[in-house]
């Protein structure tokens, strides 16, 4: 179970912004010893795109990337991102703010672009 914190971490928003999520009934929640708590299922099924499935769920529990970090990471600007996106880079989309899981923009730089990027190239973002 997450705490609200941890979920606006992941999706790169304020924990307000998580907080109002919940109160209007668009994120599901639990309260537990007076906090809300969010399961993980919940929280993938709100970001439109694909459901992570076995070995790639310890993935897509890392925070995801907005175009901004994606593009200083790299060092390009936003509108290179999104030329990207525009020619599949993988993206998900968060209430409308668009993410990109950091295992799937390294997997699709590497295959489409011929980036050669360390595994651990965007933990550091």
């Amino acid at each position: 179970m997450l705490k609200v914190k941890e979920v606006a971490d992941h999706w790169q928003l304020r924990p307000e912004t998580v907080r109002r999520y919940i109160s209007d009934g668009d994120l599901p929640s639990i309260i537990l010893n007076g906090h809300h708590r969010i399961e993980w299922q919940n929280v993938w099924a709100l970001e439109n795109g694909t459901f992570p499935r076995g070995a790639r769920m310890d993935h897509y529990r890392q925070p995801l990337m907005s175009k901004r970090q994606l593009a200083g990471r790299l060092n390009v600007c936003i509108k290179t991102v999104e030329r990207w996106i525009d020619a599949g880079l993988p993206t998900r989309s968060v209430f409308g703010s668009v993410r990109m899981n950091r295992a799937d923009a390294r997997d699709w730089l590497m295959a489409e672009l011929d980036i050669d990027l360390p595994e651990d190239f965007f933990d550091h973002v």
